[in-house]
C-alpha cells in the first residue's frame, strides 16, 4: 500500500508540473524583460503581471517570441513575483532577484 502512495503522488507531481508555463526573467536597468514559454515554444499573447510591486500593477502581454518588457521603478534591491497566463490558461509563477545598483 505503501509503495502505490508513494507511485500516485510521483505522479500527480509530474502531471501537474507539465501543467505550468516556464517563465525566464532578465532584470535590466529600467525593468526587466520576461519571456514565457510554453512545452518549450515562446508563448505569444500570455499575460504577465507583478504581484508584489504596488507601482507596477498593470497586465503586459507577450509578443510572438513569449517576451515582453516590463518597466519597473526600484529604490531598493528586491525579490519580485511574476506571474503569466498563457492563452491555453497554464498558469505559473517566479520570483527574481532586481538589483537598484546598475
Amino acid at each position: 500500500m505503501f509503495n502505490f502512495k508513494v507511485i500516485a503522488a510521483s505522479a500527480v507531481l509530474v502531471i501537474s508540473s507539465s501543467a505550468f508555463a516556464d517563465i525566464r526573467v532578465t532584470d535590466t536597468h529600467n525593468g526587466a524583460w520576461v519571456t514565457v514559454m510554453e512545452n518549450g515554444k515562446p508563448a505569444a499573447n500570455a499575460e504577465v503581471t507583478v504581484a508584489n510591486v504596488p507601482q507596477s500593477r498593470g497586465t503586459y502581454t507577450t509578443d510572438e517570441r513569449g517576451r515582453v518588457f516590463v518597466p519597473l521603478t526600484l529604490e531598493n534591491s528586491r525579490s519580485i513575483k511574476y506571474k503569466a497566463k498563457t492563452e491555453s490558461g497554464k498558469e505559473s509563477s517566479r520570483f527574481a532577484f532586481h538589483s537598484s545598483n546598475k
